[in-house]
């Protein structure tokens, strides 16, 4: 599904069927706790227990301390992740087969526009899908903070 961008364009959100969005869920259930520990405190975007709001507490605390602060927004992050990469960083958190399976099944599963036209995914995550965010997570640990 197309989803206009405020800065111009479109943003593609894949809409995952039923059985996938429980099936995304029960590894994300999995899956989650055996990576969040890895991830830097300081890390808010999608993560369990954090918020903006938290950030913004945090950063109204450091702002005495520090003049500068770090923000990133990445254009594109789940439509660019490179799937090899991701792989690799799940494979190193997990030796669970179905697991593995999985995870690597949504990412190259091909998506279907609205005129039928079916495009094969050869890099990043399916925005909308319940496991996007813990792997854009993982992918970022390895980017940047590791």
């Amino acid at each position: 599904m197309e989803i206009p961008k405020k800065t111009g364009g479109i943003r593609i959100l894949g809409v995952p069927t039923v059985a996938d969005r429980v099936a995304q869920m029960v590894a994300k259930i999995y899956f989650e706790p055996q990576v969040e520990p890895y991830f830097h405190p300081d890390s808010y975007g999608y993560r369990p227990g954090k918020s903006a709001a938290d950030a913004l507490a945090v950063t109204r605390q450091r702002c005495w301390k520090y003049d500068w602060v770090l923000e990133f927004d990445i254009k594109g992050l789940f439509d660019n992740i490179d799937h090899e990469l991701l792989m690799k960083a799940v494979r190193k958190h997990t030796d669970s087969p179905w697991v593995i399976l999985y995870i690597e099944r949504w990412l190259k599963a091909p998506f279907q526009l609205l005129d039928g036209t079916v495009i094969e995914r050869t890099k990043g995550t399916p925005q909308g899908g319940v496991i996007s965010p813990i792997l854009a997570n993982l992918f970022l640990h390895y980017a940047f903070d590791v």
